[in-house]
């Protein structure tokens, strides 16, 4: 009880305002996860519709072979190759007044949304030919947005805070919450549909054009919440407005070793996540219930749950490389733990791929993290900031990888007999209800997972970035700042040194007087708490007395259970007024902070626009408005601390 005490009042005092040594206050975080709840389920959807033998709508439903899907993945990856380069230079040279990040979360999720409802539609009845060209268009329009969506979100989280131990701690809470999203989605989808359309339900096309477009924008207005109540913060503001050519992007991370050892690692995700798919045949063609496929799916993903959540114990306690290390090759363990035991059941394999996600969970936030220590590593030792060059060039090594892990898994489906009909050129995927060709192929995939998981571990061997190093960083970074951002041109190094030394004097005092204030808001409130437990053992015990001196006088039983009951229920009145009274008095200051906030961002709005300032205008007073709350808060406390002092 005293833990959730703490952290009630540890949420309450820096909801508004981030604790010693912080950036991000509890409500950004809180909306940060909450949109990325919105973010990470479109791409739950596009699960649902992956250029795969194993997708059930492209497969099943389009009747599309496995020689269909390697040709639209190359086309498909080869397109994706070719935007990522002006892809990178449009996000790393993107400087908004909201940042270079926050702008996608709308422009780049709208033709994601559209994109993803387009695959939907597709008619049943046109050739393969008209379906490939319809799902390429669809897909391809999926492909070069959604990556810049989901992008943005991971690049607000690397510069959401300059501090790596918050980054961290941020990064498992938001993905935690995060992942509710696509959890809800996996569970959601095929149960509603199963309801109207039955066991078959995910071989039904009305399931995807019914509900794949009241998911996707939703989860698209969810989204939002992130664009419109998060910070980007760069330590180095010059490198908010500084223009960086394709060319000196390259050259940049080419000397940036933490990009290349999880950028290598990632190759292998494409052929890792084979594993994962087959989990659509097994319920469908092993279960022979697709409508369960919500269900199961929920089950396996709960283990990434505990993996996210374990996180930063991990790094803490095994640091960032052998963290990374020890994940990656749990995948591969689990792999083969899956390889001896799938035959035995579908129990079996439930279990194994359940394993095999905790292995999975920890590592996007030890891979965000490590590469986001890199880029301050890289703005530390050569002052360039390159988020959107790393993430769309990491994308383009994973494009390759997806490209080879289609083809070699093409290439096991066809083998074991998953082959077009050579007069309709369409494929049956009920010959996977056979043992004899079903199990072959989820041995040969699981082999090559296997592999895959081994290979994706070792580059993390080559990571010598240590804590001690990050915290040495970040203080020089800290530095800098202070030193471009004021007045000290011309001045001594050591001028500029001391005047840095009384700041973070400052800062410690006013960190010191928000730790008194919360001991002394836990201090009262352990006081009313005790205060509140004698003032009832005291009515209790006056109840008792009455009680006694009731029957010496000669009242009877029932005359007395009917005082203390009326005596009880007249007390708990008295604190329903109070409580009324209360809430009556919050509802009215919360109508009127509503009210002040309302004209603030009018009149700011009105304010920047007789500027001439256009754009994001709305983002921007709400953040003005909070920036003022804040200021006030603080003013208030000092007010408050040097009354008592006086």
């Amino acid at each position: 009880m005293g833990k959730l005490t703490n952290l009630m009042y540890d949420v309450r005092s820096f909801w508004q305002k981030p604790r010693k040594n912080e950036y991000v206050s509890y409500k950004e975080v809180f909306y940060f996860s909450v949109g990325g709840m919105g973010i990470k389920s479109l791409g739950s959807i596009l699960s649902y519709m992956t250029l795969a033998s194993t997708c059930l709508l492209f497969g099943t439903v389009y009747g599309l072979s496995p020689r269909h899907f390697v040709i639209l993945t190359i086309i498909t990856n080869i397109i994706s190759l070719i935007k990522t380069p002006f892809v990178s230079m449009l996000v790393d040279n993107t400087h908004t007044k909201i940042g270079k990040f926050r702008p996608y979360l709308l422009w780049a999720g709208i033709p994601t949304v559209v994109g993803l409802i387009g695959m939907a539609y597709v008619p049943l009845e046109a050739s393969p030919l008209v379906k490939c060209v319809l799902v390429g268009i669809f897909i391809n329009l999926v492909t070069i947005t959604q990556p810049v969506y989901n992008n943005a979100y991971m690049g607000i989280s690397q510069i959401i805070t300059p501090n790596s131990q918050e980054r961290t701690r941020i990064l498992s809470i938001s993905e935690f919450l995060a992942n509710l999203g696509p959890s809800l989605i996996q569970l959601l989808l095929p149960s509603i549909a199963g309801i109207f359309f039955g066991d078959d339900c995910m071989k039904n096309i009305l399931t995807y054009r019914i509900f794949v477009p009241i998911f996707a924008i939703s989860g698209f207005m969810l989204g939002l919440l992130c664009l419109y109540n998060t910070r980007e913060r760069v330590l180095d503001t010059r490198l908010s407005t500084e223009k960086i050519s394709f060319f000196k992007g390259c050259k940049e991370l080419s000397k940036n070793r933490y990009f290349w050892i999880v950028s290598i690692s990632k190759f292998f995700d494409g052929f890792k996540g084979g594993i994962g798919v087959l989990l659509a045949w097994v319920v469908t063609y092993q279960l022979g219930k697709s409508s369960m496929l919500g269900i199961v799916q929920t089950i396996t993903s709960v283990g990434f749950t505990p993996g996210i959540l374990l996180a930063p114990i991990f790094m803490s306690k095994m640091g960032r490389k052998n963290a990374a290390f020890v994940t990656h090759f749990l995948n591969a363990l689990m792999a083969l733990l899956m390889l001896f035991t799938f035959k035995r059941g579908f129990a079996f394999f439930v279990i194994a791929l359940f394993c095999y996600n905790f292995a999975s969970g920890p590592q996007y936030i030890i891979q965000t993290s490590l590469l986001s220590d890199g880029l301050d590593y890289h703005q530390d030792k050569y002052g360039t900031r390159l988020e959107g060059f790393a993430q769309n060039f990491m994308l383009m090594i994973t494009t390759v990888g997806t490209i080879l892990s289609t083809i070699t898994f093409s290439f096991i489906y066809e083998k074991f007999g998953l082959v077009a009909d050579p007069e309709t050129g369409l494929t049956d995927y009920e010959i996977l209800t056979q043992a004899s060709v079903r199990e072959p192929i989820i041995q040969w995939v699981v082999i090559v997972v296997l592999i895959s998981g081994a290979l994706a571990a070792l580059p993390y061997l080559f990571c010598n970035l240590k804590s001690k190093d990050m915290i040495e960083i970040r203080e020089r970074l800290e530095f800098k700042k202070f030193r471009d951002n004021g007045d000290f041109e011309g001045v001594e190094e050591s001028v500029v040194r001391e005047a840095y030394a009384k700041h973070l004097e400052q800062i410690e005092l006013e960190h010191e007087a928000d730790k008194a204030k919360l001991q002394a808001a836990k201090d009262l409130a352990e006081e009313k708490r005790l205060a509140a437990i004698k003032e009832r053992e005291d009515f209790e015990s006056s109840l008792s007395a009455k009680a006694e001196e009731m029957r010496s006088q000669g009242a009877s039983e029932k005359e007395i259970k009917r005082f203390i009951k009326a005596e009880r229920n007249n007390r708990k009145e008295q604190a329903r007024a109070k409580t009324k009274e209360k809430l009556a008095s919050f509802n009215f200051e919360r109508k009127a902070f509503a009210e002040r906030k309302k004209q603030f961002i009018k009149d700011d709005i009105a304010r920047r626009k007789q500027a001439g300032e256009r754009g994001y205008l709305r983002i921007l007073a709400r953040e003005a408005f909070e920036d003022m709350i804040i200021k006030e808060n603080n003013k208030e406390t000092n007010d408050c601390d040097n009354l008592q002092n006086t």
